[in-house]
């Protein structure tokens, strides 16, 4: 089964890191090597404010609507 796995992993450019999606644009990866922010390259993407401890953009967006 790994055999499997490594064969994948020759076929497809991926990153094993996280991709982080911002509330007020733009991405960034957990991953500190990985350069290219598509979402099809990695395999968890999440929004910025389901990240433990959220993230300060969240709060900005939330002050800009809340204006």
């Amino acid at each position: 089964m790994r055999q499997k796995g490594i064969r994948m992993s020759a076929r497809f450019d991926t990153c094993h890191g996280t991709l982080v999606i911002h509330a007020v644009g733009g991405a960034e990866c957990t991953e500190p090597d990985c350069v290219d922010l598509e979402y099809v390259r990695h395999f968890l993407v999440l929004e910025c404010e389901e990240v433990t401890g959220g993230c300060q953009c969240t709060a900005l967006v939330e002050f800009a609507q809340a204006s």
